[in-house]
């Protein structure tokens, strides 16, 4: 191509509409952000149906199929430990997803191939890359390259589920089969120091790159005055501390508003006429800003350990500092006292001295607090992140 422009393939295990969370997000933008740049891409992702399918979608072409596996990745919750133990292990030596991959790349011929989460599309893709000889940069959202659930929980850090010999096992291998990849790119310090605790990339170039925004057409307006109101936004979930973070409110009695938005398995039906509690399930994309401006803070209350949450980042964009919990890479997108706040995780005592530290603000301290958020993430915008990614 000219002047320098390539055809990149991106591999990712979902791609829109098959999303679950952030992850999806910032390979949506990053397809968006190649072609603005002036690159041919296409994307190679997963579907629930039989079948392999070639769609010409507005930002890249689409190549989606069903793994050869006893079931499709997002169906993962309706089934128990043993039948996920199996699944597992064939996704690990998917032969015929590799195969799949590999065929669309001989036919496509891209320079260089952008792998995201594999999990459910096939453990041997960067196997198949490398006896291609093409460069392959993976971008890291999780840790399930160390553990198959990709989560590590709050106090559960030296659990047998995270270091018994099944684990041990699984890394073995993983280790192996991602040791062929030219670069590791890591959203988060934590994330890349934790897969370097792991042995994991030793031979790879290693870069921490924030994920990236998208600038609005509108710019955001600073926040002016408080209206006493809380968000929690994201998937609604035990391991997300969605219910920690509403038994909290309840007991503390607390007379700001919590506002509750997201989807998940978990039954919320029992706070529905909770004081000061307002359940408003899923939120579609383009009603996320007006959802933010009723908002005076984000509340982040992981007990898991997260890479770099999108929401946060959204959030800041969208002028509204941030509760997080310190855990993972969460905190580092936070400056404490400056565009948020940060408490040890299921820590009631700390999480509610925030709160009152948020309540007492004047709306002269808060709308510094505001700019300051928003100021923080004007430099991860989405040019100047393909420019570093490509680099």
């Amino acid at each position: 191509m000219e002047n320098g422009n390539m055809k990149i393939a991106i591999i990712s295990n979902l791609y829109k509409p098959y999303t679950r969370g952030g992850a999806e997000r910032i390979v949506e933008l990053t397809v968006q952000g190649l072609k603005q740049a002036g690159h041919d891409v296409f994307v190679i992702s997963t579907k629930p149906q039989k079948g392999i399918e070639l769609v010409e979608e507005s930002e890249a072409r689409v190549y989606r199929f069903k793994p050869l596996n006893i079931f499709y990745y997002l169906d993962d919750y309706k089934h128990n430990a043993f039948v996920r133990i199996i699944w597992n292990i064939i996704d690990v030596f998917n032969f015929s997803s590799a195969r799949v991959v590999t065929k669309i790349l001989k036919e496509e011929k891209p320079e260089l191939v952008i792998t995201h989460n594999l999990k459910g599309l096939g453990m041997l893709i960067p196997r198949a890359i490398k006896k291609l000889k093409i460069k392959n940069i993976h971008v890291l959202h999780d840790i399930q390259l160390v553990n198959p659930s990709g989560l590590m929980f709050w106090r559960q850090e030296n659990s047998f589920v995270q270091n018994g010999l099944p684990s041990k096992i699984y890394q073995f291998i993983l280790r192996k089969l991602f040791s062929q990849i030219s670069s590791a790119i890591f959203p988060s310090v934590w994330l890349k120091n934790f897969y370097w605790e792991h042995r994991f990339f030793i031979n790879a170039k290693k870069e921490v790159l924030r994920n990236p925004v998208i600038r609005p057409e509108i710019p955001v307006d600073v926040k002016r005055e408080k209206q006493n109101t809380f968000l929690y936004l994201g998937q609604i979930e035990e391991h997300k501390g969605v219910l920690w973070l509403l038994d909290f409110w309840i007991k503390n009695k607390l007379d700001s508003k919590l506002i509750l938005a997201g989807k998940g398995n978990l039954n919320l039906d029992r706070y529905k006429d909770s004081k000061n509690i307002e359940l408003i399930g899923f939120v579609e994309r383009k009603d996320i800003e007006n959802l933010f401006k009723k908002a005076d803070f984000l509340i982040f209350p992981s007990l898991c350990y997260e890479n770099s949450p999108t929401v946060i980042i959204e959030s800041l964009q969208n002028a509204t500092p941030v509760i997080v919990a310190d855990i993972g890479g969460s905190a580092e997108l936070v400056q404490d006292g400056l565009s948020g706040f940060i408490f040890k995780p299921e820590n009631e005592a700390e999480l509610l001295n925030c709160i009152q530290k948020a309540s007492n603000l004047n709306n002269l301290e808060y709308t510094a607090m505001s700019l300051n958020a928003q100021e923080s993430v004007k430099k991860l915008d989405l040019c100047t992140y393909i420019e570093k990614l490509l680099t």
